[in-house]
């Protein structure tokens, strides 16, 4: 197991709001192995908690950003005070290696440069909302595409993280970025006859056209 993800899941266990380890990390804790290097540590989360897990990840000495699109991001200090565009939000430390920001003529608005480095240590962690009803889950770019709740966020060695299939599903919109092709390779073949159905159904709503991944 990365110890990264052990670390990330002690932090987060415990507290009153629902999470799952998403992105490469969660088709590798799905794979039982690890099946290439990742960049960083994405977490799913769904919107009615976003002011808790801001609360919670300040009080750890986290710096708080909120995603504002065109390459911005706001610094979050007070929470009354938030741009709330239903964008991520990252969480990273002072020392953190990853993000460089610039000033703007906008007060706590900086210009963000990513370093695309991987992380050393627990200093990073990117927080992706999502919408649910009271038993599915929603899928944030098109809300035709819903998944029962209890089939959303898997465990493995007591870390929750989000199902192959919906972390496929996000990964399919850009499919060129480095390692995409390979996690869809090693990961469609090993979902079972209901998550590969559910898949298949999902990739037909979202790409009518066809998609390069449709199974």
């Amino acid at each position: 197991m990365n110890k990264l993800i052990e670390e990330a899941n002690a932090l987060l266990q415990g507290q009153n709001f629902s999470y799952a380890i998403c992105g490469g990390f969660a088709l590798d804790l799905f794979l039982g192995y690890e099946s290439r290097v990742h960049g960083d540590i994405d977490v799913l989360a769904f919107w009615e908690d976003r002011e808790e897990i801001i609360t919670y990840m300040q009080s750890k000495g986290f710096l708080i950003y909120e995603m504002l699109g065109g390459g911005k991001v706001h610094r979050i200090t007070d929470i009354r005070m938030q741009e709330k565009l239903r964008k991520n939000i990252f969480c990273c430390t002072e020392d953190c290696e990853l993000v460089r920001l610039y000033d703007t003529e906008e007060p706590d608005v900086y210009r963000l440069d990513f370093q695309h480095i991987g992380l050393s240590k627990l200093n990073y962690i990117e927080f992706l909302f999502n919408e649910k009803t009271e038993d599915e889950f929603v899928y944030i770019r098109d809300n035709r595409v819903r998944r029962k709740l209890e089939k959303v966020i898997l465990e493995k060695d007591g870390i929750p993280y989000l199902a192959p299939e919906l972390c496929l599903l996000f990964k399919s919109t850009d499919i060129e970025r480095e390692g995409y092709q390979q996690d869809f390779e090693l990961t469609v073949e090993r979902l079972n006859e209901e998550q590969r159905a559910w898949f298949e159904k999902a990739m037909e709503m979202l790409y009518p056209e066809g998609h390069r991944w449709k199974v």
